[in-house]
């Protein structure tokens, strides 16, 4: 692959085969690995798909010019550093900058994933092996090798379950919580998929500014600036409740316009507020608009939602949904004056 571009004594012939390798081999097998390392629920998971994108687009433009480099490195001295296998080769570069970006970027993920792979390695119980496309795949020592992994159902209710996290208890000893997972999924996990879970339980997320926090354990003095504790104030919190009252008593269709569609000034949902200080379960919310836990998970990166997404989801157009909020808030404003 390599030989036609290395060989080539004509400069613009040269430049013509190296976008050809770029192109054709380089970038999809990069794009392939980042998507799969940032497009999935583990990286919604660090960051609810805020970044996710800018995640992508940054790792893959860093990765393009790093082999960039090296192959014009290479051309100008094919003896001195040479590549035996190109794929390979690509797909390295690949994982390293990935897990570079990850250990920067999300210290307490990265931290997280290095405590859980070796918890994995080094206890009799468990085992972590290597599956279909280089995926690591984890489980209890009596599954090693298999490749039939835990229905993604089960994933995503787990993952999503704040009811389902909170039963696992203090999740201080690596080992029984890894046990506890394992015994409740009954089949093998994809790593990413048990850090993501584990991160969940631990509340290790990151606010809108793309610091990453970890909720359970930082006081709010140690919070990055700009971020805002949604309890720091008691009544704060009695008045969100007061709210989540009120919405679950409003009509499906007036629940799901408003709930659906709520954003902040930075145009982000607060739907998870509720969740994020225990007023209700993901499961809760996800009832609230008419979903299963796992329906409500496969949408949650795509919200907050426009009319015209709301309006398909319920069967209506965009000005019945319009129609539908604005009597949910009539109704909602209403009600909270009644309440104070």
């Amino acid at each position: 692959m390599l030989l036609p571009f290395l060989l080539s004594s004509d400069e613009s012939e040269a430049d013509n085969l190296l976008a050809d390798l770029l192109s054709g081999c380089a970038v999809p097998g990069i794009e392939s690995i980042v998507r799969s390392m940032f497009g999935g629920p583990a990286a919604r998971e660090i960051n609810y798909g805020v970044h996710q994108q800018e995640d992508i687009e940054d790792l893959v433009g860093e990765i393009y010019l790093k082999i960039l480099r090296r192959l014009r490195g290479l051309k100008q001295s094919p003896n001195e550093d040479t590549i035996k296998d190109f794929r390979s080769y690509v797909a390295v570069t690949t994982y390293n900058t990935c897990t570079d970006y990850v250990r920067v970027k999300y210290p307490n993920w990265y931290g997280l994933k290095k405590k859980l792979r070796y918890a994995l390695a080094h206890d009799p119980d468990f085992a972590i092996w290597e599956g279909t496309g280089r995926q690591r795949i984890c489980g209890l020592a009596q599954w090693r090798g298999q490749e039939r992994l835990v229905n993604c159902g089960w994933i995503n209710e787990a993952r999503m379950n704040t009811d389902w996290c909170i039963q696992r208890g203090p999740a201080d000893d690596v080992i029984d919580l890894l046990r506890a997972v394992f015994t409740s999924a009954k089949a093998p996990i994809l790593l990413e998929d048990l850090v993501s879970l584990v991160a969940g339980i631990l509340r290790i997320a990151v606010c809108p500014d793309g610091n990453e926090v970890q909720l359970e354990y930082l006081k709010p003095a140690q919070l990055p600036a700009g971020y805002i504790d949604p309890v720091y104030k008691q009544w704060q919190r009695e008045c969100v409740n007061l709210l989540w009252n009120e919405i679950v008593q409003l009509p499906v269709r007036q629940r799901v316009a408003v709930l659906l569609a709520a954003r902040d000034d930075g145009h982000s949902s607060v739907i998870l507020i509720f969740s994020e200080i225990c007023i209700a379960s993901i499961r809760e919310i996800a009832q609230a608009v008419g979903m299963s836990a796992n329906e409500f998970a496969q949408i949650l990166p795509k919200l907050p939602l426009d009319d015209n997404a709301i309006g398909k989801h319920l069967g209506v157009d965009r000005r019945r949904v319009k129609t539908y909020r604005l009597s949910a808030r009539r109704r909602l404003v209403r009600r909270m004056k009644s309440t104070d």
